[in-house]
């Protein structure tokens, strides 16, 4: 045998083990990919007229159910009805529409343990129904496997008559921990910019000034504005909500030293929202909200970003050359 021929069938022979190798390597993970379902719950929630969210016991908070009537979703406990705050809610609903498993962690009550899944720790998501399905929420994490995005956020999940640890896609512990104060709407200036026409912005001492739609731009104290600039505001404004309550009494001795109007072509009242001093605080109050619900407004972080002076929405011409 030549010293060609026997370097060629050296080459083959490693090549072939290599390959014996690699489908070796990869099968067993194909085969793991492939022996755990495919969906945990696929839920029409436009059917869905109720569920039930029961926080961890370590929180000692009561459940929360959840009701679909004629105008939305309400949500209440302990005998304390609110309208469902809509932002998480849909968060919620979008991920409970297709719940897939990214990967099966195991089924052991060491991982049951670590993914915080065992019944003194995880939080429930009772749908109900015929198949009375039941999602125990743990912990959350990155998945161990990377994406071609990086790395993913993922929730560990068990599903009522699985006894395996599945990791999902999302985050969806932050809302399974909200408590009920934390689900009822906060709003402040909220809508849709499009219909808004006017806002007007008032500062201590009476001074104020209008931002006012004029055709396809703004207009700020009668100046041409920059129209990104302005846009950009009212998008983050429409979406902004308080994080809190404050007790409504805390507005009986309280004095109004900044307030915002906004004119929305699509209500017939305007938007009012007034930031009121109490006790070297501040705390507010928005006609989008029922009177007792009252917000407490941080000086240092909300005042500046809501309230801007007229300069923050000009146009930032060049400076002219030497």
């Amino acid at each position: 045998m030549s010293d060609k021929t026997r370097i060629g069938l050296l080459a083959a022979l490693v090549i072939a083990l290599a390959l014996f190798w690699w489908l070796g390597g990869r099968t067993p993970e194909v085969a793991e990919q492939r022996s755990f379902r495919e969906h945990l719950v696929q839920l029409d929630t436009a059917l869905l007229t109720s569920f039930t969210i029961v926080p961890s016991p370590s929180k000692k908070a009561p459940a929360l159910h959840f009701e679909r009537d004629s105008t939305g979703w309400t949500v209440a406990a302990d005998g304390h009805v609110t309208r469902a705050f809509s932002r998480p809610l849909n968060t919620l609903l979008s991920t409970l529409s297709d719940v897939k498993p990214l990967v099966m962690a195991g089924a052991d009550p060491a991982t049951i343990e670590r993914y915080r899944l065992s019944d003194s720790l995880a939080a429930r998501i009772e749908l109900g129904g015929p198949k009375n399905t039941v999602l125990r929420i743990g912990s959350s994490g990155s998945s161990p496997k990377p994406t071609l995005s990086g790395s993913e956020t993922t929730t560990a999940v068990m599903l009522s008559g699985d006894s395996n640890v599945y990791l999902v896609q999302g985050t969806l512990g932050p809302i399974t921990d909200m408590s009920f104060d934390d689900w009822i709407p906060k709003p402040m200036v909220n809508g849709d910019p499009a219909n808004w026409t006017q806002i007007t912005i008032v500062f201590p001492g009476s001074r104020s000034y209008s931002i006012v739609r004029e055709g396809d731009g703004w207009t700020v104290n009668g100046a041409p504005g920059d129209n990104e600039k302005v846009e950009k505001y009212l998008w983050a404004l429409s979406r902004y909500y308080g994080s809190a309550l404050v007790n409504p009494a805390d507005t009986l001795n309280a004095a109004l030293i900044y307030s915002m109007r906004v004119v929305d072509s699509s209500r017939r009242d305007p938007i009012i929202l007034g930031i009121f001093e109490t006790g070297g605080r501040l705390i507010a109050r928005s006609t989008l909200a029922p009177p007792w619900l009252v917000m407490p407004f941080d000086r240092r972080e909300e005042l500046p970003r809501m309230f801007r002076p007229p300069d923050a929405f000009l146009p930032t011409y060049p400076s002219q050359g030497r």
